[in-house]
């Protein structure tokens, strides 16, 4: 039975996502470069709207050559490159106060979240964190999302083409009836 996202309004943004997850990784001790976290916010956006029933943000998800990406995400991120976002920069912390203010900026994300949110994320992060980046990539090069936005392009042609709510929708309530 498909999905009906009785919810468009957004709930966050894909920068609240990605902080989210930045405090995550930083509680795990795991670091996340601008490609892991594309793909980690790209599957919370789909398990937020197949679980939730709800559009997680509002930002276009394109399908880039590497997978699933969010424009203005990667802007934001693209300056740290291939390496890891560095934390304090990107939470907003005073450079040296790590460990004085992430508990009050992890409290301050969570409370963006609805509680039922805030499992799903728990729940992606917890499922997909632990695969590197190019695993990831992998996964959504074989998932109907990306491959029907993808489709009549090259393997490495630049694309803006949206990756459709539709298609990530059949995508994984199939995968959450398994």
């Amino acid at each position: 039975m498909a999905t009906v996202i009785a919810d468009k309004r957004p709930i966050a943004t894909a920068a609240d996502v990605a902080r989210y997850f930045i405090a995550l990784a930083t509680e795990h001790g795991d670091l996340i470069t601008n490609l892991k976290m594309q793909k980690l916010v790209y599957y919370a956006y789909a398990w937020t709207l197949v679980r939730n029933e709800k559009r997680l943000f509002s930002e276009a998800i394109e399908a880039w050559p590497n997978g699933p990406v969010v424009n203005t995400l990667y802007h934001d991120l693209k300056g740290y490159g291939a390496k890891p976002i560095d934390v304090e920069e990107f939470l907003g912390i005073e450079p040296g106060k790590i460990f004085d203010e992430l508990p009050t900026k992890y409290d301050e994300l969570v409370s963006r979240f609805p509680e039922d949110v805030l499992e799903t994320l728990d729940g992606v992060y917890e499922e997909y964190a632990p695969l590197s980046a190019f695993e990831l990539v992998t996964m959504t090069h074989h998932e109907k999302p990306w491959v029907q936005a993808r489709r009549g392009l090259e393997p490495t042609e630049h694309s803006v083409r949206r990756v459709d709510d539709d298609d990530i929708v059949a995508q994984f309530d199939t995968a959450e009836d398994a």
